[in-house]
């Protein structure tokens, strides 16, 4: 897209070129081009971008209508910090050339500038579309998103920063932007949990004079996150060696310690941080977990109290005093808070905002709940009260989401206890309790229960029925002991299949293969509910046999609703499923493809979904149309899009798009 080899020598040439003809435009365009790729990209913007600028108009005075020589010049005023007035010669180059990969290049830069990350991420991409094997775009690109990310907290965004940007180092940048690309490619890689990927950067960007300090700080910070406290304490002194001591390294060096069970060198870090940056969050959260660790409780709540009175919108310093609370079992205090924070909610300013006074509101009447949750069912009075008093519709509902929660916690507390012991408590009653507490049950307790033996039938006959006399009697109670331990493992694996985890589907296949007839049913009921369309049409079957047709077909509409069996599963490789499975707009199989996403009523492959992205606003989908993946309508999604009959939402297009881009990035980093 723009020069950068012997751009010294070449701007040397033109110059001289322009010295003897002045009039020369397309050397004095060729010289702003120079400047403009000088300034922007290889460090020298205080004295390049006015020569772009100057050069530009130069050029502009002879051919008033060129469109190169606006964009020059208003990415020039963009670097230079003017972004107003490099609008005005965007606008005009927009007006005539629109379809320009420097152009959107330009606007994006000015729109990150502006910091309208929406704008600047949306003209970067155009500028990747129109321009695919240049790698400023990507490169600006992948910054701009992980800039977008940092603000948003999206795994996704940050994946496809780290995309990007690996492909603007595959398309082979200049030597000189090696070392900033490295570093904008560990963040990422520290950011989405590769620590390996992330370590083996910042070593080799150590080996570099410039960028050594500012490594030693991210290997810090792979360290503390593999939990590697005393390598991370040895890395950010070399930092601070290097560079000067920052409160937020000395913040984390403190909390390092604080790992370490060195309080005393936990403190001394904390308050260092705190002389360089006094409001320093960071620094005040440590200290305040210090203290609490030392035994010193009022000095903690006096830091926690100081925290929050400054900044009421830190979650960290709230939670960290409710659970101090709660650790001392001041449960009354939970409760006046809760109780305080929602009869002031109706009253709080509607405002946007992650720190609007009822988005903070919410924040601590989550924490709140939380730590009520683990005091227990003693809770239950003191969220339902709190219902009474509000009129916001969210927030009573969420609060009534709570105080069932509590309840079936509380259910599920004793369920759990006696499903540890199955060949003596099985019963028709605990399973139906399983079932309703199914949410609040680990899956393991749940299984635990399924283990009923014939010796245990046997004894419990004995034990809850009396010994019969008769033979015949006593098989008679034997049967229905039986059908009781039959009906307890039904339920249990209908409470198993609410999971809908892989684990449990395993285990349901399991039990199909050995079970009874009748347990048979109970086993297609629970598939049915994880969503497997063969034990829907077996259950179907199983209901035409016994005239029952109706009655199944309105259990299946109550246990699986239609058209939404979950999010579209990938399909891979040449052989098996892949095989026979085709994309329903252009019909390639798996052999063809990437990957294939099978949904509820249609399958597409990746390449459709990147020719959908390649162009989004001339493939929108009339407003009445629902994802074929998985059921989302308009109002569910950011967008649906259409590509030959098939219909398709954003999100499954994420899907699609993550796992290339993941796998790009994985092989990338592989072989790099």
């Amino acid at each position: 897209m723009y020069p950068h080899a012997t751009l010294e020598w070449s701007a040397t040439r033109l110059e001289a070129r322009l010295a003897e003809h002045a009039d020369d435009v397309g050397a004095r365009l060729e010289l702003a081009r120079i400047c403009l790729s000088r300034g922007l990209f290889h460090g020298q913007p205080e004295i390049q971008l006015p020569l772009a600028l100057q050069n530009a108009k130069r050029v502009l005075v002879d051919e008033p209508g060129s469109v190169e020589p606006l964009v020059i010049a208003g990415a020039a005023l963009v670097g230079m910090g003017r972004a107003e007035a490099g609008q005005r010669y965007l606008d005009d180059a927009t007006r005539a050339q629109p379809e320009r990969g420097d152009l959107h290049l330009a606007l994006g830069a000015m729109y990150r500038a502006q910091g309208d990350r929406h704008l600047a991420v949306r003209h970067l991409e155009t500028a990747v579309r129109l321009s695919p094997t240049s790698w400023e775009p990507h490169l600006l690109l992948g910054r701009a998103l992980g800039e977008y990310a940092r603000e948003t907290a999206e795994t996704r965004m940050i994946e496809r920063s780290q995309f990007h940007l690996v492909q603007a180092l595959r398309l082979q940048p200049p030597s000189d932007l090696l070392q900033p690309l490295m570093l904008d490619l560990g963040v990422t890689c520290l950011q989405t949990q590769r620590y390996a990927e992330a370590e083996k950067l910042f070593v080799r960007l150590k080996e570099h004079q410039k960028y050594a300090a500012i490594a030693r700080k991210f290997l810090g910070q792979v360290a503390f996150a593999l939990g590697k406290y005393k390598n991370a304490i040895q890395h950010y002194r070399s930092y601070c060696e290097q560079h000067g001591e920052e409160a937020n390294v000395l913040a984390q060096m403190g909390l390092a310690f604080l790992h370490l069970r060195e309080l005393p060198r936990a403190r001394e870090h904390c308050n260092k941080a705190l002389l360089l940056d006094p409001d320093h969050l960071g620094a005040r959260h440590a200290l305040a977990c210090t203290l609490i660790e030392e035994g010193q409780v009022p000095e903690a709540m006096k830091v926690l109290r100081t925290t929050l009175a400054d900044h009421p919108a830190d979650a960290a310093s709230y939670l960290e005093l409710a659970r101090l609370r709660r650790r001392l079992q001041d449960y009354p205090w939970l409760q006046r808070a809760l109780q305080t924070e929602v009869e002031g909610f109706d009253r709080l300013p509607i405002t946007g905002g992650d720190e609007a006074p009822r988005v903070i509101t919410r924040k601590r009447i989550a924490i709140l709940l939380e730590e009520l949750r683990a005091v227990g069912p003693s809770s239950i009075p003191t969220v339902l009260g709190a219902i009474d008093t509000l009129e916001d519709e969210a927030l009573r509902f969420f609060l009534w989401e709570e105080a069932c929660a509590l309840a079936g916690g509380s259910v599920a507390d004793d369920v759990a206890s006696r499903l540890r012991e199955p060949g003596h408590s099985y019963s028709v009653q605990l399973a139906r309790n399983a079932l309703a507490a199914a949410a609040w049950l680990p899956e393991p307790a749940l299984t635990a229960g399924l283990n009923v033996t014939l010796e245990d039938i046997q004894r419990q006959t004995v034990e809850r029925r009396g010994n019969q006399q008769d033979i015949a009697a006593h098989r008679r109670a034997v049967d229905a002991e039986r059908e009781v331990a039959r009906a307890h493992q039904a339920l249990l694996l209908l409470a198993i299949a609410t999971r809908r985890s892989r684990s449990a589907r395993q285990l349901l296949a399991t039990w199909g293969k050995d079970a009874d007839p009748d347990l048979q049913v109970a086993v297609l009921a629970a598939q049915v509910i994880c969503g497997e369309p063969e034990a829907q049409r077996a259950l179907l079957r199983r209901g035409q046999e016994r005239a029952a047709t109706p009655l199944v077909e309105r259990l299946i509409a109550v246990v699986q609703p239609a058209g939404r069996l979950g999010g579209p599963q990938t399909v891979r490789g040449t052989g098996g499923e892949a095989g026979t499975v085709h994309c329903s707009s252009c019909g390639r199989t798996g052999a063809e493809c990437t990957h294939l996403l099978s949904g509820t009523q249609s399958v597409l492959c990746d390449v459709c979904v990147q020719a959908i992205a390649a162009d989004r606003r001339s493939r929108a989908a009339p407003d009445s149309a629902i994802c074929q993946l998985c059921g989302r309508t308009q109002m569910e999604t950011r967008g649906v899009y259409r590509i030959t009959r098939v219909d398709v939402c954003a999100d499954c297009m994420d899907t699609s798009l993550g796992v290339i881009e993941r796998e790009e990035v994985e092989k990338f980093l592989r072989e790099w």
